[in-house]
């Protein structure tokens, strides 16, 4: 679904580990993209996959970090930037 409207967000959530050294790296490239792209269309928040497990799970993520988009798994894996990038006009 394209962002339309100034009232439609995209709703980016990280879900990390503490000891991942790829959740630092998509943590960066992703608040990188955000700031580039429409910071005021983006949410983002980032989750310690051991405060919430239950959520992970629900999600399907197995391994960090994972990328949710609008509540859905979208990466599981570090993606490249410019996957990233393009990922945005895309939804």
């Amino acid at each position: 679904m394209p962002i339309e409207s100034p009232k439609q967000k995209l709703y980016v959530e990280l879900i990390t580990g503490s000891s991942c050294p790829a959740c630092v790296t998509i943590k960066e490239r992703l608040k990188k993209i955000i700031n580039e792209l429409n910071p005021e269309q983006i949410n983002f928040r980032e989750i310690d996959v051991l405060e919430e497990i239950d959520y992970a799970v629900d999600l399907g993520v197995i391994n960090t970090p994972a990328i949710i988009l609008n509540g859905k798994l979208a990466f599981s894996a570090v993606p490249s930037l410019k996957t990233c990038a393009t990922l945005y006009k895309t939804i």
